[in-house]
């Protein structure tokens, strides 16, 4: 069993802003972290599993939601955040399937092996994380999760559908539940879409509305960055 060996950091700034430039650029001790079998190169990008490390040892959240376990990489890495700060519960959401892409049952039932083998790593490592995957399309597992009025979440991670429609439609599902100091992380996406590979330079109308009908006025904040696949960063409240 694994014991995470980097204490908390006593120096991250209070401040969403102030901290961006640690969540983006401190180094991150991601050993044990599995190395990346699918066939099909989705998982979670080594830059990007930096950040989402960084931002829950800096943010400390309890409840952690993703979308888009994948092989679960992303989970390994918040998990041993989560571990380092105590411990929380990370739900985690897939099927085997998606609606942009044509892949052979074979294949998706490879990448279900990899992703329970590496769930399995990750609650053996972390066993003050516990951690929960559901089966399904997050459209309809996510309103289970909230079905008993008081379930809340901390961090949102959405690493599932990267088309707008199916991001905002997970986001005003979750938004609701939003803790007074939520974080919520979306991969493939970027406020300088000019700076995202080829293929997902058609989502960048996504963070242009999460800006102008999410955010503004309504006490979020946000940072986006394109390395590595881009990620957009949206802090409830003012710093």
């Amino acid at each position: 069993m694994n014991t995470p060996n980097i204490p908390p950091s006593p120096d991250w700034p209070a401040g969403f802003h102030s901290a961006w430039q640690m969540i983006c650029s401190r180094p991150a001790d991601l050993e044990g972290l599995p190395a990346s079998r699918w066939k099909h190169a989705w998982s979670t990008h080594p830059s990007a599993a930096r950040r989402i490390h960084n931002a829950v040892l800096w943010q400390k959240p309890r409840t952690i939601i993703e979308t888009g376990t994948f092989e679960g990489l992303g989970t390994y890495a918040m998990a041993k955040a989560a571990a380092i700060n105590g411990g929380g519960t990370i739900y985690t959401i897939d099927y085997d399937g998606d609606p942009e892409a044509s892949i052979p049952p074979e294949d998706w039932q490879q990448l279900r092996d990899f992703r329970l083998e590496n769930l399995e790593k990750a609650r053996a490592d972390f066993p003050s994380v516990k951690i929960v995957f559901l089966d399904g399309d997050s459209r309809i597992v996510l309103p289970q999760l909230f079905q008993d009025g008081k379930t809340v979440w901390d961090l949102f991670f959405q690493d599932s559908m990267h088309f707008t429609a199916g991001i905002l439609a997970e986001w005003q599902i979750v938004k609701p539940h939003a803790s007074p100091r939520a974080l919520a992380i979306f991969d493939d996406v970027c406020l300088d879409w000019k700076k995202l590979p080829s293929h997902l330079a058609g989502h960048r109308d996504f963070c242009l509305h999460f800006v102008l009908y999410e955010a503004l006025g309504r006490g979020w904040r946000w940072k986006s960055t394109g390395e590595g696949r881009g990620q957009f960063f949206a802090k409830k409240m003012r710093d």
